[in-house]
C-alpha cells in the first residue's frame, strides 16, 4: 500500500509542477502591472460600482484568505468602504491568476469557469448584503501616506523606505523605478508567494494521494444533496487553504466520488474563510459584516454548487489525478518538476532563515 501511495503522490506532482510553475510567472506579471496603488483609486466612493470593481479586479491576484488582508484593511484605510472590501475579500482567495492553469489541467475547464464563476458572484453578493444590512457607515478618510499603522496592516515588525509590500509596492507615493518594481515583482512572485504556498501545498497534495487510496467510491451515495454541502462548509469555513494547494485535494475529493457541486462548495469556502481571518474582520469591520461575509460566500457556493449537480455534471470532464500508466510522463515532466520544487524550498527556507522585517510570509 506504501508503493502505491507514493506512486500516487508522484504522478501527483508530476502533473502539477508545470501549471505551477506558470502560475508563479503569471504572478509575477500580476504584481508588476496591477499594484496596490491602482487598486485603491478605484474602490472609494459610493455606490455599486466600487463594489463591482473590487469582485473583479481581485480575481487575478495571486492572494490567499491571509494575504489579502493586509490589501484589504490598506483599502479600508485608504477610503474604501465596507462593502467593497468585503467584495475584495470573497472573490480574490477564490481565484488567482496561479490557480487557474493549476485548475484547468486537474479539474478541467467547466469546473474552473465554475470556480471563477463563484469568486465574482460571492464578491458581489457579499458587497450587496453588506452594502444593505450592514452598520451604515461612510468610507474612512483617504490618506496620502500610510506610514502609521503600517504594522498592524502588513505584519511587519518595523518600517522603512524601502520596504517590500505584497505585490512589490511601496506604501510612500514616491516614484519607484521601472528596474526597482520588477526586482519587487521577482521577489514576490518566486520567494514570498512561494514561501507562503510551500507548507499548504505539501499538506494538500499528500492529502490528496491518501484522498485517492484510502476515499471509497461511491462514498457519498445516499447522502441527501444539501447535507453534503453543508459539511462541506462546515469543513471549509474554519479551514485554512490557499487558491493553489486545495485543488490537489478537490481532485482528489472528486476521484473518491464526492459530487463536483459538492467539491465546489469546499473550493469556495475553504480559501476564503479561516478563524484568524475572520478574528481580524470582525475587529476591523465589526461582526455583523463577519456573519454577512460568511453567509454571502454559503449562498452563493450552495447556489453553485446546486446548479451544477442538477443541470451541469454531465457536460463535467475532470482530468483523472493519476494516470493508468506510469511511462505517460517522461524524462521532460522531472526536467519541469525540479526547478519546481527549488522554487519552493527556496521560498520556504527564506521564510525560515531570512530577514524578518522582509518576510511576507
Amino acid at each position: 500500500m506504501l508503493r502505491d501511495y507514493f506512486h500516487i503522490l508522484l504522478h501527483i506532482c508530476l502533473d502539477m509542477a508545470p501549471w505551477l510553475l506558470a502560475g508563479f510567472a503569471i504572478a509575477f506579471l500580476c504584481s508588476f502591472f496591477m499594484t496596490e496603488s491602482r487598486m485603491r483609486r478605484h474602490l472609494g466612493g459610493p455606490g455599486w460600482m466600487p463594489i463591482v470593481k473590487a469582485s473583479v479586479f481581485g480575481l487575478p491576484l495571486p492572494l490567499c484568505s491571509c494575504g489579502v488582508l493586509p490589501v484589504a484593511l490598506a483599502l479600508r484605510r485608504s477610503g474604501a468602504r465596507k462593502s467593497a472590501v468585503c467584495a475584495f475579500m470573497a472573490s480574490t482567495p477564490q481565484s488567482g491568476a496561479d490557480a487557474v492553469p493549476l485548475t484547468w489541467s486537474m479539474l478541467g475547464p467547466v469546473v474552473t469557469l465554475l470556480r471563477f464563476l463563484s469568486a465574482v458572484l460571492s464578491g458581489l453578493v457579499c458587497g450587496a448584503l453588506v452594502r444593505w444590512f450592514g452598520h451604515a457607515e461612510p468610507p474612512l478618510h483617504e490618506t496620502e501616506d500610510l506610514n502609521d499603522g503600517c504594522a498592524a496592516l502588513c505584519g511587519c515588525h518595523h518600517h522603512d523606505h524601502d520596504h517590500p509590500h505584497a505585490g512589490g509596492e511601496h506604501h510612500h507615493h514616491e516614484y519607484v523605478s521601472r528596474g526597482e518594481r520588477v526586482r519587487d515583482a521577482l521577489r514576490y512572485a518566486f520567494l514570498h508567494l512561494p514561501c507562503e504556498i510551500f507548507l499548504p501545498m505539501v499538506i494538500g497534495v499528500l492529502a490528496a494521494a491518501a484522498l485517492e487510496l484510502f476515499i471509497p467510491e461511491h462514498l457519498f451515495d445516499g447522502m441527501p444533496r444539501i447535507l453534503a454541502y453543508i459539511v462541506a462548509a462546515l469543513i471549509g469555513i474554519p479551514a485554512y487553504a490557499c487558491s493553489v494547494a486545495i485543488v490537489p485535494v478537490a481532485a482528489g475529493l472528486i476521484a473518491g466520488g464526492i459530487s463536483p457541486g459538492t467539491v465546489l462548495v469546499f473550493l469556495a469556502c475553504a480559501p476564503t474563510t479561516h478563524v484568524g481571518s475572520l478574528l481580524i474582520v470582525g475587529q476591523s469591520l465589526g461582526w455583523r459584516t463577519v456573519l454577512l461575509f460568511v453567509l454571502g460566500v454559503i449562498l452563493v457556493a450552495f447556489g453553485i454548487a446546486a446548479v451544477t449537480d442538477l443541470w451541469l455534471q454531465p457536460c463535467l470532464h475532470v482530468p483523472p489525478v493519476v494516470h493508468a500508466h506510469c511511462h505517460e510522463h517522461h524524462i521532460g515532466g522531472f526536467v519541469v518538476l525540479i526547478p519546481t520544487l527549488l522554487i519552493l524550498v527556496n521560498g520556504w527556507l527564506f521564510s525560515l532563515f531570512g530577514p524578518r522585517h522582509h518576510d511576507g510570509c
